[in-house]
């Protein structure tokens, strides 16, 4: 007989902290092991073709808030282990994510557009923490004075942000 923890417990405070360390050290690690070998290897992989490149560039940050914007628009259609699921996997992908700060570290060369998808995924997120809230909230409000917008909206908003940041990266690297 296997006995599962009761629902609703909550972790100890010694095994938050483990976690917490394992979490940190394994990101301390991962940032130099994606910019010394991981991009380098998907850089010359995708290098040939371009649009190819700024996509698998974008991945990493824009595809974690276009599946962040999915999420939101079907968590009520989802059941309960199914939602716990998807959000695990978000943060782990988030987590993941959070390796392609763009650094000026001493790397190998990337290839032009992979390295613009990069940027721009990333950079934009951090801008997405604003504009996202700024712009649902302009557009919500005028027409819904008393209601704060629903989750779905929120979905949408980050999806549309995610595709907006994949076309911009190609915008940039057409450009440049």
């Amino acid at each position: 007989m296997t006995r599962s923890r009761p629902q609703g417990t909550t972790w100890s405070a010694g095994k938050v902290a483990l976690w917490t360390c394992v979490a940190i050290v394994a990101f301390i690690g991962l940032v130099p092991a994606f910019w010394y070998w991981i991009a380098p290897a998907v850089s010359d992989l995708v290098a040939p073709v371009p649009v190819l490149a700024v996509i698998v560039g974008w991945l990493p940050v824009g595809g974690v808030l276009a599946a962040l914007g999915f999420f939101m628009v079907i968590r009520g259609d989802l059941l309960p282990r199914t939602r716990v699921v998807f959000a695990w996997v978000l943060g782990v992908w988030g987590v993941l994510a959070l390796t392609t700060i763009p650094l000026d570290v001493d790397s190998p060369p990337l290839d032009v557009e992979y390295y613009t998808g990069l940027r721009v995924g990333f950079l934009g997120a951090l801008t997405g923490a604003v504009a996202v809230p700024l712009g649902v909230y302009l557009l919500w409000k005028p027409f819904h004075r008393r209601k704060e917008p629903p989750t779905e909206v929120w979905g949408c908003a980050f999806a549309v942000f995610a595709v907006v940041l994949l076309l911009l990266a190609a915008a940039l690297s057409w450009l440049g």
